[in-house]
């Protein structure tokens, strides 16, 4: 599996934890504590689960594929600090 694979795999659940967030704007650590207190199972994950390869506005080696289209969760507005789609 390529690293955009594995990242890509958890797009889901990301997207699904963040809809009630929907029009604010979140820290690395709000969103990963949103993530696992909503899918606690996916703590051992949590490190490949970043924001930053989710974004609209941003990108990263082996991102999500929702990057840069209109499936992203987040918009880039500050260094560690996303606002949620």
């Amino acid at each position: 599996m390529s690293r955009t694979d594995y990242v890509s795999q958890f797009h889901d659940k990301l997207a699904n934890a963040m809809a009630p967030r929907v029009g604010q704007t979140l820290t690395n650590r709000d969103i990963q504590k949103i993530l696992l207190d909503r899918y606690p199972t996916l703590k051992k994950d949590a490190e490949w689960i970043q924001p930053s390869d989710h974004c609209r506005n941003h990108t990263c080696k082996d991102a999500c594929r929702c990057t840069t289209t209109d499936d992203a969760i987040f918009d880039r507005v500050g260094r560690g600090k996303y606002f949620v789609l």
